[in-house]
């Protein structure tokens, strides 16, 4: 009989070790219901949710409850992540930038680049906004000594006055092309990218070009084809980016040559937005529906998982996990789906569909996870 208790209490160690190991499940907290898609990745400040919609409403959400604290209606859409400046929060709608106090929404100042809005037709569908159907992504914001630097989709990447919004900085891509990256500054330089494929090493003291390299050299294969999208990351000399391209290109910051190209043999864009965590590099793909693990400094393949929808986003990092969010990009009607996986080896923990594609990437909000989804919603998720 004791033997047998034993050999209970051991099988039941096994099991809870396992269970806490590979049974994680996908708890929804909450929901709020903005009514229009939501693109946009949101951002926590002190305890409050901020996102926008693709119908122009910025909304201040509570991080606890998930209810509406405030909403700020602007005149086109929202794409892109806000930015967090001293507990304000500045973000883009419609080539328009504003900043406003982050307790209650009101304006402090905005800056209209004048730049007429776009809008595209494909097999009889209009996209307002985009220069293409899949143009998604939006320049992310960063700060820097007071100074806000944006792109826009006039070729302009611009550096805002964080006080005033007074235009410090004006630096133009070639040929005007616009400027959908997330630019990075390190050590007095500017990096950014551009639609055509380009990117730009700026030194802001000197105030010129360092080098600029083309990302590809050949011709376009086709007209949606090399745009760089994605946010920059630095680490030990080398940038990492993604972008409309199926080559993984990574460059030496001194020089803009390339360190490592990764070929994708199935030829889809490898367009995430990169991480570097406990040294290796994440990166999402979105025709070979892909998440990557590369070694940082060789660019060898250290696993890679596939699971049918296109990746536009930013993965999240722990010691244990990798969450990231994921969609059809050739109908946002199809279900999306948030997945986690091992982050030592790629395989899928558990994973949670949703009613529609999901392009915001997903963010950390204490212990639970928070992104939009082109159904409308924001959600808040718990892992149990």
């Amino acid at each position: 009989m004791r033997k047998y208790a034993i050999r209970l209490i051991t099988l039941s160690l096994i099991f809870m070790s396992n269970s806490q190991l590979f049974g994680q499940t996908l708890e929804t907290i909450w929901t709020f219901d903005a009514g229009s898609r939501i693109l946009a990745t949101p951002i926590e400040i002190n305890g409050t949710i901020y996102v926008g919609d693709v119908k122009g409403v910025f909304y201040a959400i509570d991080a606890t409850s998930g209810k509406e604290k405030w909403k700020l209606e602007t005149d086109g859409n929202i794409q892109a992540k806000a930015l967090d400046v001293n507990g304000n929060v500045f973000f883009e709608s419609a080539n328009i930038f504003y900043l406003v106090r982050g307790k209650d929404g009101k304006q402090l100042w905005k800056f209209d680049t004048k730049m007429e809005p776009l809008s595209f037709t494909y097999e009889e569908t209009k996209y307002d906004y985009k220069i293409d159907p899949w143009d998604d992504k939006r320049s992310i914001a960063t700060i820097s000594d007071g100074i806000i630097y944006v792109g826009s989709g006039n070729g302009t990447l611009y550096g805002l006055d964080a006080i005033s919004g007074k235009v410090e900085l004006t630096v133009e891509s070639d040929e005007k092309s616009p400027v959908r990256s997330s630019p990075l500054v390190s050590n007095n330089q500017l990096y950014f990218g551009d639609w055509n494929g380009m990117v730009y090493c700026y030194d802001l003291q000197k105030r010129d070009f360092l080098w600029k390299k083309k990302t590809y050299s050949w011709e376009k294969p086709y007209g949606t084809f090399g745009g760089v999208v994605s946010e920059f990351v630095v680490n030990e000399g080398r940038l990492y980016f993604g972008a409309r391209n199926y080559m993984l290109n990574i460059l030496d910051l001194k020089t803009g040559e390339k360190e490592w190209t990764y070929t994708d043999p199935e030829k889809g864009w490898i367009v995430g937005d990169p991480v570097l965590f406990k040294d290796t590099l994440y990166i999402g793909g979105s025709d070979n529906f892909s998440m990557y693990a590369f070694h940082p400094v060789y660019g060898q393949v250290l696993w890679k998982q596939t699971q049918e929808k296109n990746i536009y986003t930013k993965p999240i990092l722990t010691e244990e996990w990798l969450i990231y969010t994921a969609g059809n990009g050739y109908n946002w009607r199809d279900t999306g789906s948030l997945f986690l996986l091992n982050r030592m080896n790629g395989e899928v923990i558990n994973s949670m569909e949703l009613p529609n594609g999901v392009f915001s990437s997903p963010i950390l909000v204490g212990d639970k996870i928070c992104f939009g989804c082109y159904d409308g919603k924001l959600y808040c998720v718990k892992i149990e």
